[in-house]
C-alpha cells in the first residue's frame, strides 16, 4: 500500500533575550495544519514561488529567521524530502534526478516522532532519531501559527535540520569535552555557590560564598551553571572552547550530501570574561539544529567517532553503503563525557524520566532556555543515546514550548528510546497520565 505525504517548508531561528530556567525544556513556534507522514496526504496548493522561499520570506516577516545560518548548497538536496511516501513497511522519496530511493526511516519510530510532536502542541518542535552508523531512523518537524501552540500544525522536516533555537545546556557537553581535554578530571571537585539559574561574576572566582564542592560530572548531570562557568573561566582559553565546537562539527552545513541543513552556529567570545563563562554554560552564543544535536550525541555514543548522517538505504534497488565516520574526540574523552551523561539520567536532571524500574541504561543531557522576543518560547532539549554501554539508538528532541506546555524533551525521548529498544510495555505512558498542561517554571536541566 502506498501513501503520499507532502511536507511544507519553513524553519526559522528565534532570536532575542534568553533566560535559563530549570527542570525541563519549553518553547513556541509556528502553525500546523496538515497530516503527518503516518496519516496520509493532504492536498496542498503551492504558491508560485518555491515552498522554501515562501517559508523563509514569511519567517523573516515574523522576525524569526536566522540570517547567520546560511543554507546548505543544493548538493545536499539530492532527496526530495517534500514528497516522502510510506510504501508498506518502509519510506520512499524521489531524487532530484528522477530516480527513486528507499529511505532509512523506521516505520515505527517515524510515526511515533510525528505523534509526539502532535501531542506536544508546541509552536515549534523537531525530532531526530539516528543509528550509531548515521542512518536517520526518524526525521520530524512541526510548527503552528498560534504562538501559544495548537492541536493543528504543519509538519515541516526543516525544523529538524535547520538552526532555529539556542543550544542551551546541551552546549555543556562541548564545554565538558574541552575541560577533559584541558586536563580537568570528571570527578575533580570544584567549590561553588548558586548556579541554578544564572552565572554571575562572583561565580568565577573562589570566594567565602562557595559553600559546596562538587565534581564536573555533577555540574553536567545536574546542569549547574556556576560549576561549568567557573571551570571554563579558570581552566580554558577561548580558542580551546571554539576549537572543540568546530571539532565536534557544530558549525555550518551538515557533513555528507544526503541531509540538507546546518548543524549549528557558534560565536564563542574571544575574551576571557563573564560572557565567555555564560557561553560555556550554554546561556548565549550557541545555536544548534536538532540533527546537530544528534551528531553531538553520536560523538559520545561511538567513542569519539562521529558518523555521517544519511537517509538513503537504496536507490533503484542498489544498497547505499555508509560513509566512513570521522574521529572528533579521543576515546578517553568521549567515554568520560558519556559517563557524565549517564549520571544525568541516573541521578541528575532527567532522572525522573529514566530512573526506576528500567533495565535500559540511558545517557543524555537536558537543556532549557527561554526567550521573550519575538514571543515567549521555552526551548526544551534532550540529546542522548541508549543502551549507554552498547548504544543502538541516538535521540535528539527539541520542543519550543509556550508557557503552558504539554510535553518536555526528555519525556518524548524516553518514549522514543523505549520504542526503539522494544521497551514500551515496561513503563506507563507518563504523557497520557500527566496533566494537560503546566505553567510551572523549573530549574535548568
Amino acid at each position: 500500500m502506498r501513501r503520499t505525504f507532502v511536507l511544507l517548508a519553513g524553519a526559522a531561528v528565534l532570536a532575542g533575550g534568553a533566560a535559563m530556567v530549570g527542570g525541563d525544556d519549553r518553547a513556541p513556534a509556528a502553525s500546523i495544519g496538515g497530516a503527518s507522514l503516518a496519516q496520509g496526504a493532504v492536498p496542498v496548493t503551492m504558491p508560485s514561488q518555491s515552498p522554501a522561499q515562501a517559508a523563509i520570506e514569511r519567517a523573516r516577516f515574523e522576525g524569526l529567521a536566522d540570517a547567520s545560518a546560511p543554507a546548505k548548497p543544493l548538493l545536499g538536496t539530492l532527496i526530495d524530502l517534500d514528497h516522502i511516501e510510506r510504501v508498506d513497511d518502509h519510506y520512499e522519496a524521489p531524487l532530484k534526478d528522477g530516480r527513486r530511493a528507499v529511505l532509512t526511516l523506521d516505520p515505527d519510530l517515524q510515526p511515533l516522532a510525528e505523534r509526539l510532536l502532535n501531542e506536544s502542541r508546541a509552536p515549534r518542535g523537531g525530532i531526530v532519531v539516528m543509528a550509531p552508523d548515521g542512518r536517520i531512523l526518524a526525521l520530524a518537524g512541526r510548527r503552528t501559527e498560534d504562538t501559544a501552540g495548537s492541536r493543528d500544525g504543519i509538519f515541516d522536516w526543516r525544523l529538524a535540520t535547520d538552526v532555529w533555537a539556542p543550544a542551551a545546556s546541551i552546549f555543556k557537553l562541548v564545554t565538558a569535552s574541552a575541560l577533559i581535554t584541558a586536563g580537568v578530571g570528571k570527578d575533580e571537585k570544584v567549590c561553588f555557590h548558586g548556579g541554578v539559574r544564572s552565572v554571575s561574576e562572583s561565580n568565577l572566582i573562589d570566594t567565602k560564598r562557595d559553600s559546596r564542592c562538587e565534581s564536573l560530572t555533577f555540574g553536567v548531570s545536574h546542569s549547574n551553571n556556576a560549576i561549568l562557568g567557573k571551570l571554563a573561566y579558570q581552566k580554558l582559553v577561548p580558542e580551546g572552547l571554539s576549537g572543540m565546537a568546530r571539532a565536534l562539527g557544530l558549525e555550518g552545513a551538515l557533513p555528507g550530501t544526503e541531509v540538507p541543513g546546518n548543524a549549528g552556529v557558534m560565536t564563542i567570545p574571544t575574551s576571557l570574561d563573564l560572557s565567555f563563562a555564560k557561553t560555556a554554560a550554554g546561556f548565549m552564543n550557541s545555536r544548534l539544529s536538532v540533527v546537530g544535536g544528534a551528531l553531538l550525541g553520536a560523538a559520545f555514543a561511538t567513542g569519539g567517532e562521529q558518523p555521517i548522517p544519511r537517509l538513503l538505504a537504496s536507490i533503484d534497488g542498489a544498497t547505499q553503503p555508509a560513509q566512513k565516520p570521522r574521529r572528533v574526540l579521543p576515546v578517553s574523552t568521549a567515554r568520560a563525557v558519556a559517563q557524565m551523561m549517564v549520571a544525568t539520567c541516573d541521578s541528575g536532571s532527567a532522572a525522573k524520566s529514566f530512573r526506576g524500574n528500567r533495565d535500559i541504561s540511558v545517557a543524555g543531557k537536558t537543556g532549557t532556555l527561554s526567550q521573550r522576543e519575538p514571543f515567549y518560547m521555552e526551548h526544551s532539549w534532550f540529546v542522548g543515546f541508549a543502551p549507554a554501554d552498547k548504544p543502538q539508538v541516538i535521540v535528539s528532541v527539541l520542543l519550543g514550548n509556550p508557557e503552558s506546555w504539554h510535553l518536555r524533551g526528555h519525556e518524548a525521548a524516553r518514549r522514543l528510546i523505549d520504542r526503539a529498544l522494544g521497551a514500551t510495555g515496561r513503563e506507563k505512558d507518563r504523557t497520557a497520565a500527566a496533566p494537560s498542561a503546566s505553567k510551572h517554571r523549573k530549574r535548568d536541566l
